[in-house]
């Protein structure tokens, strides 16, 4: 009897070992937070946010002309009512396609910058996992239930920061 327990204390002291140093890392604070990501995010605001203000001052601009030809409508001429109808909705037509294009070269954008980020931190989890002794790190998304005392995504944070 002792050498069954025995065997089976062995046996399950051996399946421990085996399962090794694991921890997991919330990844979409890592996105959200890591400074990689907030100059991600900084570079996009750069890069699209005087094409985006252009977009509102548009907007507003064929708001403010719509107003004005109701207003006036009444005053005028049936040839000025047709160039002011034509002068909107050219303005809309304008405002559609540059809306499409700044929101296709943002998402491309935010795509490039995105995998970089993601390949950032894949880099530095790898490092720390091997220096630290982890033998897997995973991501939120792919467990179940994780106890707090294993989640390291706020050391991972303090690596990107470095």
């Amino acid at each position: 009897m002792k050498l069954i327990t025995f065997i089976l204390l062995a046996a399950l002291s051996f399946g421990l070992q085996a399962a090794g140093k694991t921890a997991f890392i919330n990844s979409k604070v890592l996105l959200e937070q890591s400074p990689q990501a907030i100059a991600a995010n900084d570079e996009l605001q750069k890069q699209f946010g005087e094409r985006e203000q252009s977009l509102r001052t548009l907007a507003q601009s064929i708001q403010q002309m719509e107003k004005t030809y109701q207003n006036d409508s009444a005053i005028m001429s049936a040839e000025q009512k047709k160039k002011a109808e034509d002068n909107i909705i050219q303005n809309k037509r304008r405002f559609q396609f540059e809306q499409q294009s700044l929101k296709e070269d943002l998402q491309a954008r935010q795509r490039e910058l995105l995998q970089e980020v993601q390949v950032s931190i894949k880099a530095v989890i790898q490092a720390y996992g091997k220096t630290q002794g982890y033998d897997f790190i995973f991501t939120d998304t792919s467990i179940a239930y994780a106890d707090d005392a294993v989640n390291i995504t706020d050391k991972i944070l303090q690596e990107l920061k470095k």
